[in-house]
């Protein structure tokens, strides 16, 4: 089984690292391109300002988080 690895501001899926960070990413507020998700994969995704759960990280990423003084979207903790 292959490693999988993802974006932190949209949770896109890639296979390798190298191919996450060449890709442009729309919801990265801290620059251009996709940056990985450092926590390892899990069975619910956790958004660390407001608390709600989800159970992929790319539907974590899709909703509007309130609480979250950086932008608009739910933020994947650790």
């Amino acid at each position: 089984m292959s490693e999988k690895f993802y974006c932190k501001w949209c949770g896109r899926e890639y296979s390798s690292i190298s191919s996450l960070t060449q890709g442009s990413c729309g919801r990265n507020l801290k620059g251009r391109y996709h940056e990985l998700y450092e926590g390892g994969e899990k069975a619910r995704y956790c958004c660390k300002w407001c608390g709600r759960e989800y159970s992929s990280i790319s539907s974590l990423t899709q909703g509007s988080c309130g609480k979250n003084p950086n932008g608009k979207y739910h933020e994947p903790e650790r």
